[in-house]
């Protein structure tokens, strides 16, 4: 797992009170980030109740006990979160030629790369609203053996792990 720098990600996700922290469990024989709150509760993606501010989360998460911090996204926060899967080589940070486009095309977003290295997530700012998320395989060639390449869109009830590694920053 990346190590996170705190200090890139942008003021209009850090001064929201939208930030949990989050641990890595084994479910289903897969790597699962499980939201966790600063009182060493379960969180939950959907109960502003279990969100804390970044500061508290960030000083929570270097005591140790977390693999990392997540941002909730919102219904009608401004945002939309876009994950793109399997699409980075962690080792070269090569980005495949779909996931770029993604990038390229994405206007005043914030974009980083995910804490496996092999994933790009992307904040772009929007008032569009989809019931549930979307996620979506698309059928080109892997960066990453054995994992499918995909993209997942979410605009509520989600979170995404952030590590301030950032790859594009919010038009100013």
């Amino acid at each position: 797992m990346i190590e996170p720098n705190f200090s890139t990600v942008p003021e209009e996700l850090v001064n929201r009170r939208q930030w949990v922290l989050w641990r890595l469990i084994v479910r289903d024989g897969k790597d699962t980030k499980i939201p966790w709150s600063v009182y060493d509760k379960p969180a939950s993606s959907t109960d502003s109740e279990t969100w804390h501010e970044f500061e508290s989360v960030v000083m929570r998460y270097r005591s140790g006990y977390h693999a990392g911090i997540g941002f909730v996204f919102v219904d009608g926060d401004g945002f939309a979160g876009i994950d793109l899967d399997s699409c980075r080589h962690p080792e070269s940070g090569l980005i495949a030629p779909w996931a770029q486009q993604w990038l390229d095309k994405s206007e005043d977003a914030y974009a980083e790369v995910s804490p496996s290295e092999t994933g790009i997530k992307i904040w772009v700012r929007s008032e569009m609203k989809l019931d549930k998320g979307r996620n979506i395989k698309i059928d080109e060639e892997a960066l990453v053996p054995g994992k499918k390449p995909g993209i997942e869109i979410y605009t509520h009830g989600r979170y995404f792990a952030v590590t301030g590694k950032k790859l594009k920053d919010f038009a100013r």
